[in-house]
């Protein structure tokens, strides 16, 4: 955002932390004297639900078919109307509730749809800011392109003739963590939010592309050489 706030998005899951969104758009609306809103009155709302349910629908995996669904009227509450979401939530795989793992972790996560929704629910100025984040910044497109290439990566990897057959769990953190470590340079870089974030989803699915191909034709032959591939290579900048 225009602030440099920050919102945690998952590069290969594609979800962000409602949280953080909450948090800034909160922020937003002190700012304008307006009092804070709860995450549970964004949920209790019908309209929330409706939206969540085409959400679920076109990019979730929870309704076998696209005419599934759920039932609101099942979880609404009778002396107020609004919906009790406690347990709606857990029918649902585009949004979700984490209660424990590292704090950082827990709390609501949702599609990127879901967090616009939220965005859009308490303050003007943050969902257009979010909706240029995402559309005139490309980061979808950059953070698609880089769990694309991650995943087919990770699949390259298992073919190196010292990892066949093995558990190389271990390699793909190691190289992701190699991978975040080298592209936090580009904060101390003076980029603001949005052109960092771009830079970011650039960066990575360039080195993956580059790696993956190295294996393929036999260029890279051992994780050893794997990493020392990729602590040659050189960063994207503006």
């Amino acid at each position: 955002t225009e602030k440099n706030y920050s919102v945690q998005i998952g590069h290969l899951s594609k979800v962000g932390k409602l949280n953080d969104v909450l948090e800034i758009g909160n922020k937003y609306r002190k700012e304008k004297g307006l009092r804070e809103i709860e995450m549970r009155e964004w949920l209790r709302k019908e309209a929330t639900w409706e939206f969540i349910i085409e959400v679920e629908r076109k990019y979730g995996t929870s309704f076998q078919t696209p005419d599934s669904g759920v039932c609101l009227s099942n979880h609404k509450n009778k002396e107020t109307g609004q919906i009790d979401f406690a347990l709606l939530v857990k029918q649902f795989s585009v949004i979700k509730s984490q209660r424990g793992g590292k704090p950082e972790n827990r709390g609501y996560w949702a599609n990127l749809y879901i967090m616009l929704d939220l965005a859009s629910f308490l303050d003007p100025v943050l969902k257009l800011e979010m909706y240029e984040v995402f559309i005139n910044q490309k980061i979808l497109f950059w953070r698609d392109v880089g769990g694309d290439n991650f995943k087919e990566f990770n699949k390259i990897v298992d073919t190196l003739p010292d990892r066949k057959e093995k558990n190389n769990t271990g390699i793909y953190v190691s190289m992701s963590k190699r991978i975040r470590q080298k592209l936090s340079i580009l904060s101390t870089k003076g980029y603001n939010e949005k052109e960092h974030d771009s830079l970011v989803q650039e960066n990575r699915a360039e080195w993956l592309k580059t790696l993956g191909f190295a294996i393929n034709v036999g260029w890279i032959k051992s994780f050893d050489e794997l990493k020392n591939a990729f602590d040659k290579l050189e960063l994207i900048e503006k």
